[in-house]
């Protein structure tokens, strides 16, 4: 790992930051609140319904980010990409903590989503 100690502690405090924000709003946000609610218009329950899951869903995946930095962390691999082993730039983990590739292989990534994403689609 090519961090600095001051890199290593601020990074360190910027996970902890979010796992403190995350654990707040999860406090706030339990699904099975939402269970219940109805308005009176089916399509609205459905609609209130499926946003409080989404959002629930959204902040677990980036608790499990979280999780998973903090883990690289602790291994001395924060800032190597798990794709291709190269180091990671600070300036990207100062700004994505949970970053797990660089920037190429993020890209990368990203691109073949979006290809798999349109090829997925038929025109009729």
């Amino acid at each position: 790992m090519t961090l600095t100690s001051a890199q290593y502690d601020a990074l360190k405090q910027k996970l902890d930051a979010m796992k403190r924000r995350i654990q707040e709003e999860l406090k706030h946000r339990d699904p099975a609140q939402f269970a219940h609610v109805e308005i009176g218009d089916a399509s609205i329950d459905d609609t209130l319904q499926h946003d409080a899951m989404s959002q629930y869903l959204h902040q677990h995946a980036e608790w499990e980010a979280v999780q998973r930095a903090s883990a690289r962390m602790a291994e001395n691999i924060a800032d190597v990409c798990k794709e291709c082993g190269e180091t990671i730039p600070f300036a990207r983990l100062e700004v994505e903590p949970t970053a797990e590739r660089c920037i190429r292989c993020q890209g990368e990534l990203e691109a073949d989503g979006r290809r798999l994403h349109l090829n997925t689609h038929s025109t009729m």
